[in-house]
């Protein structure tokens, strides 16, 4: 049995409200799911280790800059046209506006898509899908803070967008 979506329309008209019957309805919606023709590092989470080694008094950053190593790989046949990729994050460091909070208070990790700070949400065009723009990951820690010694964690989104 096939889901039906019935609309009712109400109308004021001269201070009357009338309502259509079902048979007044002249409106259906439809249309066709395909799978997205790119993914970026086949669907796997990316992860990045600054190590064990982070002295809390030289995170600047600079200092402990890594590469987020990704591929974008699209099905056999398709030729990108639009295509970009987009950072997001629903934790963003209140100290840093490129940055994502971690679960360290005063500690974030600043994205920067191909060495300028990252701006959330926004499209950043990839020209060729096997060269797509360089990621690097940075922690930045709040002007004045005095971090604790102690394991961090912070997640961030990376989607490749496709019109």
């Amino acid at each position: 049995m096939k889901p039906l979506l019935t609309a009712l329309l109400v109308a004021a008209t001269g201070g009357l409200v009338q309502a259509a019957s079902a048979k007044d309805v002249n409106m259906t919606f439809h249309g066709t799911l395909v799978a997205p023709p790119c993914t970026i590092s086949n669907g796997q989470t990316i992860e990045v280790d600054f190590g064990d080694d982070l002295g809390v008094e030289k995170i600047d950053g600079n200092n402990y800059k890594q590469n987020v190593n990704y591929s974008i790989t699209c099905t056999t046949g398709y030729t990108p046209y639009n295509l970009a990729i987009v950072v997001d994050t629903a934790s963003p460091a209140a100290f840093d506006s490129s940055a994502i909070q971690t679960d360290k208070p005063d500690l974030g990790i600043r994205i920067l898509v191909d060495g300028q700070p990252a701006t959330f949400a926004q499209r950043v065009a990839v020209s060729d899908s096997t060269t797509p723009p360089k990621i690097e990951a940075v922690p930045v820690q709040s002007l004045g803070a005095v971090l604790s010694a102690g394991t961090f964690e912070a997640s961030m989104t990376l989607r490749v967008d496709y019109i």
